[in-house]
């Protein structure tokens, strides 16, 4: 590469950084929407290079490398913000947009001959406007949303079965000396796994790593605003029931599950009650 393919992407990093900030500022977009913007102008980029005959094309995905140093520089010197703090997962996202880059880059972008769309590629547009109908379907219906408002009775027969699974598979995280709490805590479990499965779970960890905001994550549905996995949300959910019990237990010689449950999640502990009461036949 010679200097003039150096500063086009010094120049192409600060115009992606100065639009990027002057969205960021207007709309208070999100970094997956900030990390789509990046990808749109790195293919519009491309494009243009292709149409004028430019051949800065073979790793223009380097663009972002300069992006990443002009907001270092900005973040340091200018608003003096914490560039590298943990919180805002500032380096995971550029090693992940630079990564994405790189893969558009070399499968993509080297690939072809020109970048923007011709007659024959129409069929793209109409399977992508497809995927937006979609989309736009399944989060009006809440089909992909973070709760649920739907109150869908659960069968026993489904109950047994999953706490038959569950036990199996987290008997361990689940157990105390006390059978109640035990029995609590798949209750919980077995109410959220059928509200939140784990395919949308799967679909809540890509959104969080992502983004990286506050969201319900685990088997439990915990709210957290770092990663949880299924056992540790059942180790949050599990000191919390422990907690409750033992506040309860003080002056009593039995404490009542349902006066726990209500305690733990007063929207849902009905639901929840129903399925303990099917466990505690079992």
């Amino acid at each position: 590469m010679g200097v003039t393919c150096w500063l086009f992407y010094i120049f192409l990093g600060f115009l992606f950084f100065f639009i990027l900030t002057l969205l960021e500022n207007k709309y208070s977009i999100t970094k997956i929407e900030k990390l789509v913007f990046s990808i749109i102008m790195l293919m519009i980029s491309s494009g243009v290079c292709y149409k004028f005959s430019m051949k800065y094309t073979e790793n223009i995905f380097l663009v972002f490398v300069f992006l990443l140093i002009v907001d270092v520089i900005y973040n340091s010197y200018f608003v003096e913000k914490d560039f590298f703090d943990r919180n805002e997962k500032n380096i995971s996202y550029y090693v992940f947009l630079i990564f994405i880059g790189f893969v558009i880059n070399q499968e993509f972008i080297n690939q072809v001959n020109q970048v923007f769309l011709t007659g024959k590629d129409f069929r793209i547009i109409l399977w992508f406007l497809s995927f937006i109908f979609l989309y736009s379907f399944f989060k009006d219906k809440k089909i992909l949303s973070q709760v649920s408002n739907n109150k869908k009775q659960i069968s026993s027969e489904y109950i047994l079965i999953q706490y038959a699974k569950l036990k199996y598979r987290y008997y361990d995280e689940c157990y105390s000396d006390i059978q109640n709490i035990s029995n609590i805590l798949y209750a919980i479990m077995i109410f959220q796994n059928s509200r939140r499965g784990k395919m949308l779970r799967n679909y809540d960890y890509l959104l969080f790593r992502l983004n990286g905001n506050k969201r319900c994550l685990g088997i439990m549905q915990i709210e957290s605003s770092k990663f949880l996995t299924d056992c540790e949300s059942i180790e949050v959910a599990r000191k919390k029931v422990e907690k409750i019990y033992a506040r309860k237990a003080k002056g009593k010689k039995n404490v009542s599950p349902q006066e726990v449950i209500s305690s733990y999640d007063k929207e849902n502990y009905l639901e929840i009650l129903n399925i303990f009461d099917v466990i505690q036949k079992f």
